[in-house]
């Protein structure tokens, strides 16, 4: 399967599989080398899929807290600003 078209969870699963290859210490250089490089760009994938994932949920909750607040007729006057 291509890299482009994996879920999230199956990046994980590879990177797992990964380094479990490369932590028996049975594999040729060119072979370990190859499955590093594979894991730091799993890595770093996952990595930006995760960000992307927590900046979507600030966002989520920047907007039901402001909807809360409109509802409420809460906008943050009269708070103390130290």
């Amino acid at each position: 399967m291509a890299k482009n078209t994996m879920t999230f969870e199956q990046r994980l699963e590879r990177l797992k599989a990964v380094v479990d290859s490369l932590e028996r210490g049975d594999l040729p250089l060119e072979k370990a080398l190859a499955l590093y490089k594979e894991g730091l760009a799993l890595s770093g994938e996952l990595g930006r899929t995760l960000e992307a994932a927590k900046n979507e949920v600030r966002l989520v909750q920047d907007g039901l807290l402001k909807e809360f607040a409109a509802l409420h007729g809460s906008d943050g006057a009269g708070e103390d600003e130290s």
